[in-house]
């Protein structure tokens, strides 16, 4: 009950905390069957509220560490949620062999026609890599496979979450369900030898699983990539169809890493200028408060229309900023605190922001009813929420266009820089247009 009161709420945050979710693949997955859902892990707790929110059939229950489990309180809602602890070895005291009675509860789920869901990478870590697998969710899937006498039906389903920025609030997800694997097609290996069979089935989830990921080999190219993308995915994205399977933004990922990677082998000089100039002119962005999209060529001023929409709504933009600026704010000092942590961040803040905001609606409403009476103030609570979401709405909609900030807002010494800026960003594509045509002209076996 628990789960299903948590449900709706669970949606409710994660539409907040994203721009957008997107979901594909979801028509692959089997319905009616008990599903081991394996996902890769770059970003905590987001992971699992997605795959909890989206996945197909019943809300699965969870393999969390053992530490994770320490918490009373934590410990009290995790249980209720359906969360399995797990030991690992690189957990302070923990002991892998108490991992039987894991298995057990977690074989006993799947044999019941339940799910689970897991992430065998063994940890979170934010970047643009999968790791090795652990062979946990092969062992679990074929032991409840060969318990049940290969009647059991288990079904194993990589899933890909691809974050544009996975620590950033009003990001962009998406949750990409690949080809689901039967485990009862490994049940033969698996009796001959369980930990070949349970290998040869992790082998298999882990190149699953790749095609649904941005994956880098090269650990050192990992900032220039998230730069480029950041500057140039836009332009990369216009030439991949988007697919009810793959979103284009992964396609489009996927193959600036490998042209990323190709140059940086055939000439690594002209990846660090590049990486160099990418670096200062998103940093100057940033300290502008500006997105790399403001400055994208066919932007034209805006008309008389959303000039007049922009006045008309900003004083009602003002009292959601103003009436949801410290519970903003708040999440993100918290973060301080993770600051080596960046598959943190996100958490953090969607956790304490879950909890601030109420709070200070609460102390709010509270104010307002010394002042005014029960019907008022609950009158004045309703509008808190929903002035915040319309500011947000004011600022991606209205004030993110950078022909306003350019012309009508910024004073004379930004507008300078902006201009700069422009120039600046017309070269950088140039470059990047060249060097795209240079790429797209390579035999596929000089790129792999």
């Amino acid at each position: 009950m628990l789960r299903y009161l948590l449900y709706p709420l669970v949606r409710f945050a994660l539409w907040v905390f994203f721009r957008k979710i997107e979901v594909r693949g979801r028509e692959q997955v089997p319905r009616g069957r008990p599903l081991v859902l394996v996902a890769n892990h770059p970003n905590v707790m987001l992971d699992v509220l997605l795959l909890g929110a989206f996945a197909p059939g019943p809300f699965p229950r969870f393999l969390g560490k053992t530490t994770l489990f320490k918490n009373t309180f934590y410990t009290f809602f995790l249980r209720r949620l359906g969360g399995i602890p797990v030991a690992r070895s690189q957990d302070p005291g923990g002991q892998v062999g108490r991992n039987q009675e894991m298995l057990r509860e977690a074989c006993q789920t799947l044999v019941q026609g339940d799910s689970l869901a897991l992430f065998p990478e063994g940890l979170s870590r934010s970047g643009l890599r999968l790791r090795p697998f652990k062979p946990g969710a092969a062992r679990i899937a074929l032991r409840a496979e060969d318990e049940s006498g290969g009647q059991a039906g288990i079904w194993i389903v990589p899933v890909g979450l691809t974050y544009t920025a996975p620590g950033i609030f009003r990001s962009e997800v998406v949750l990409h369900f690949g080809a689901p694997v039967q485990a009862g097609d490994f049940l033969t290996a698996y009796r001959a030898n369980h930990g070949q069979g349970a290998q040869q089935l992790t082998d298999l989830l882990y190149q699953r699983l790749l095609p649904l990921t941005l994956h880098l080999e090269n650990p050192d190219l990992e900032e220039a990539i998230h730069d480029l993308v950041a500057l140039y995915g836009e332009e990369v994205l216009q030439e991949f169809p988007d697919s009810p399977e793959r979103h284009r933004r992964l396609l489009a990922g996927q193959e600036l890493i490998r042209a990323a990677q190709y140059y940086a082998r055939t000439n690594p000089a002209l990846v660090r200028v590049l990486a160099t100039r990418l670096r200062h002119h998103l940093g100057q962005l940033r300290r502008l408060d500006l997105e790399p999209k403001a400055l994208s060529p066919g932007k034209t001023a805006p008309g008389p229309w959303h000039l007049f929409l922009t006045l008309l709504l900003a004083p009602l933009a003002l009292y959601g900023l103003l009436n949801n600026a410290l519970p903003y704010v708040v999440p993100r000092l918290w973060t301080r605190a993770y600051a080596e942590e960046p598959e943190m961040w996100a958490t953090v803040k969607l956790a304490v922001g879950i909890v601030a905001f109420p709070l200070y609606y609460a102390l709010r409403m509270g104010v307002a009813y010394w002042f005014w009476g029960w019907s008022l103030a609950f009158e004045y609570g309703l509008t808190l929420p929903l002035s915040g979401l319309f500011a947000l709405y004011y600022k991606e909609r209205l004030l993110e266009r950078w022909p306003l900030w350019q012309q009508g807002v910024a004073p004379h010494r930004r507008r300078y820089l902006l201009h700069g800026l422009a120039r600046e960003h017309h070269l950088l594509l140039a470059d990047l247009d060249q060097l795209k045509e240079h790429y797209l002209t390579l035999p596929p076996e000089e790129v792999a």
